[in-house]
């Protein structure tokens, strides 16, 4: 991938070649003879059209794709999710709200099925009804999304969103030592102002820093019948503050640090915050209310990289520590959690990370024929901290002992990984064997677990697992067209929330464990008022880990010179097949009376993904499109995989000019399934919508930069995935139109 790309791109523009008289040997000048005059050719302005590189670049045989500094600039999103319409498989689930949006990687969403990465460093937020993932796109230079399993990922199901934030060396012009940007935004749709300021350079030739600077705050959003969305104003700000040091050509060592803050009224379920579409007025705020909240989130990363490009070697570690805390004030008859009195909550979790990876050329005679080693060694140690406290004290006392809230109990979780994998190629085969060993300690600590002691239960579990894969590709024609296979296995062991909670909401209860409808169970072999859950209301110890078998296969294709000189054309159609067993939520009694606990749920989902990019000269266009569908099984009924992503195609055009660069994006979502009932026995089918956008750039001099982007330009109403309960879902934003000016030094 980085040869084609380095083939197809050649750094041009405007350029200004002096030509000058070529250089003979000296010799005396002859006295006979006029003395010479010295003749000055013209400046001569060369114009050239260099190929463009992609914006958005895709591996030829992994899921995997990745969102350049180009489509992150072209887009002005106010937030990461905005952007993942550019990756088939990918959708984005939750609400509108910055802390209420998640990553949908191929039907997958929970915390633990995809796993978000900041420099390096592991993200990720346990809290009800809450999104967690808070990072703002303009620190970035680029966002990699990887779809399914990975051998170098631990217990992601659906895959892995790898954030990077700029560096100095990406904001300098040519020959700049020291520089600065500054940018002033606005917003149509909710009158959001963004302020971005930014100071970079680098004080050596073996030194790199710099410091940004992100503010957003805004109204409520509108959406397409011109009502406003309660609860969703924006008031956040980021920090980046990053440097660099080429000890030699080959080390570097970096240390960054990422800030981010928001506060305000809020809805207590970020998730599906709203109900009403079309001209029904929004007049509800979910089910459980509003609070006044305060986010503060940080990611420290420190990472050392060493590459030898002439042997094909290199190392990379990063060692780092997120930390996230959520701070939430209830109103008396805010919600139904105040009971006519004030109640505080404070989550607080921090992951550390330590990620070790290497890649080794074994054997390299030529360039056909190659042995390379990848390997690597994880850990990571998360703590969650929890308090709940109410202005009643009587209400604490019975609920909230101490503070402490059952329901979302702190714990610990450790988990210890390393991975093997060969790549060996002959001719046109290749193949990439590996295996992937994790073992997940998860423990709680306070109130249940002195309950769990006190009934001799243990209050930890713990996991061990065995993942190999399996990656065959095989070049039809030579650097032309290649089709793959890839087999894999990946496993989730469950949260602390989930393994350790203790509430009559959650599974480990006896009307869920025996499907109780109408009063009577609904597994065979149990009578009314049987009892089938621990005394303790806690069922760590009778949960496995979800275990998924994954297979894709496909084709790519690399055509350059597609559309003559100039042009090139990647594409790649992926299909795959999954089934994953042992779901968590699935727990309930075996059948026949026994009493013992089972996961019997499964997933069965298999899907089609496509993407391509075309260029030509100044013109790039890009098309991605998915479909997914599957079915599933709780333990007792079959039916459709409810809540899966609707099938959908995105295309998008692109034209540089010497001016600057025009683009429209136009995306088409097609109808997808969800409860209609709070029983979820009856299905509807959300409609199908489609949403235009565009974009204009404009260079008005060599320091001045003016913006033109429009989303939902057609003011289209829909529906976000994952409304409560498997709910409708939140209505999305209508149009919206964003101004920004930029200045650079």
């Amino acid at each position: 991938m980085t040869s084609l790309l380095s083939r197809l791109w050649v750094a041009g523009g405007w350029s200004t070649v002096a030509v000058a008289s070529a250089l003979a040997t000296p010799q005396a000048p002859d006295p006979a003879l006029p003395p010479e005059t010295a003749t000055e050719l013209p400046e001569v302005s060369v114009r050239a059209t260099p190929p463009r590189r992609a914006d958005t670049t895709m591996s030829p045989t992994a899921a995997r794709t990745t969102l350049n500094d180009a489509t992150l600039r072209r887009r002005e999103a106010d937030s990461v999710f905005q952007l993942m319409d550019e990756v088939p498989g990918v959708t984005v689930q939750g609400g509108p709200r910055n802390s209420g949006m998640q990553f949908n990687i191929r039907g997958y969403s929970d915390t633990e099925d995809v796993r978000v990465e900041l420099d390096g460093v592991t993200k990720g937020f346990e809290k009800y009804r809450f999104g967690g993932t808070f990072i703002e796109p303009e620190l970035l230079k680029a966002i990699e999304v990887q779809r399914g399993a990975q051998i170098d990922s631990t217990g992601a199901l659906g895959g892995t969103v790898r954030a990077t934030t700029r560096d100095a060396r990406d904001l300098l012009r040519p020959g700049q030592t020291w520089g600065a940007r500054a940018k002033l935004g606005w917003a149509s749709n909710n009158h959001e102002q963004h302020q971005f300021v930014a100071a970079y350079g680098r004080p050596s030739e073996q030194t790199d820093v710099v410091w940004g600077f992100s503010q957003r705050k805004g109204g409520n959003l509108k959406l397409s019948n011109g009502l406003r969305l309660p609860l969703s104003e924006t008031d956040a700000g980021s920090h980046l503050l990053k440097a660099s040091w080429w000890a030699s050509d080959a080390w570097k060592l970096s240390a960054s640090w990422v800030a981010y803050r928001d506060q305000g009224l809020q809805a207590y379920d970020t998730y599906s915050g709203a109900v009403g579409t079309g001209d029904t007025a929004i007049e509800q705020v979910g089910s459980f209310g509003q609070v006044q909240r305060r986010i503060d989130d940080d990611t420290l990363s420190l990472q050392a990289r060493w590459v030898d490009d002439a042997q094909g070697h290199e190392w990379t570690t990063t060692v780092g520590r997120s930390d996230t805390r959520v701070r939430d004030h209830f109103e008396p008859g805010w919600s139904i959690f105040s009971m006519n009195t004030t109640v505080d909550d404070d989550v607080r979790q921090t992951h550390h990370t330590l990620d070790s990876r290497l890649q080794w050329a074994l054997w390299r005679p030529d360039e056909d024929t190659r042995l390379t080693l990848r390997a690597g060694v994880q850990a990571g140690h998360s703590e969650r901290e929890a308090r709940r406290v109410s202005g009643n004290a009587m209400l604490n006392a019975i609920l909230y002992p101490g503070g402490y809230n059952q329901a979302q109990p702190p714990g610990r979780k450790e988990t210890a990984g390393a991975y093997v994998q060969l790549a060996q190629r002959w001719g046109r085969w290749e193949a990439s064997p590996g295996v992937r060993w994790d073992h997940t300690t998860v423990s709680v600590q306070g109130g249940n677990a002195e309950l769990l002691q006190a009934t001799g239960q243990p209050t930890e579990v713990r996991y061990a697992h065995t993942s190999p894969s399996l990656t065959l590709s095989y070049d039809l024609q030579p650097r032309r067209w290649t089709a793959f296979a890839t087999a894999a296995r990946s496993h989730r062991p469950p949260l602390i929330d989930e393994a350790f909670m203790r509430a009559g909401y959650g599974v480990c209860n006896n009307s869920t464990l025996l499907r109780v409808a109408n009063g009577r169970p609904r597994v065979p072999g149990y009578a009314t008022g049987a009892q089938v859950a621990p005394s303790t209301g806690i069922c760590a110890a009778y949960y496995e880990p979800e275990v998924s078998h994954s297979l894709e296969w496909g084709l790519h294709t690399r055509q350059p010179e597609v559309l003559g000189p100039g042009s090139w054309l990647q594409a790649k159609v992926t299909a795959f097949v999954n089934r994953t067993e042992h779901l968590l939520e699935s727990l309930m009694a075996e059948p026949g009376g026994s009493g013992q606990l089972i996961q019997p749920g499964w997933e069965r989902r298999r899907g089609l993904e496509l993407e391509a990019t075309l260029g030509w000269q100044q013109w790039q266009a890009r098309l991605t499109g998915s479909q997914i569908q599957g079915t599933q099984f709780d333990g007792l009924d079959h039916s459709d995989l409810i809540g899966a992503p609707a099938d959908r195609v995105h295309l998008s055009l692109t034209r540089q000019t010497a001016w600057g660069e025009w683009g429209l994006r136009w995306q088409q979502v097609w109808s997808r399934t969800y409860y209609a009932d709070t029983a979820r026995t009856q299905i509807a089918h959300a409609p199908s919508y489609r949403l235009l956008g565009a974009s204009l750039n404009w260079r008005i001099n060599r320091h001045l930069d003016a913006a033109l982007v429009a989303d939902n330009l057609h003011n289209s109403a829909y529906l976000l995935d994952n409304g409560f309960n498997g709910g409708p879902g939140t209505p999305g934003p209508g149009r919206n139109v964003k101004l920004t000016l930029s200045a650079r030094y």
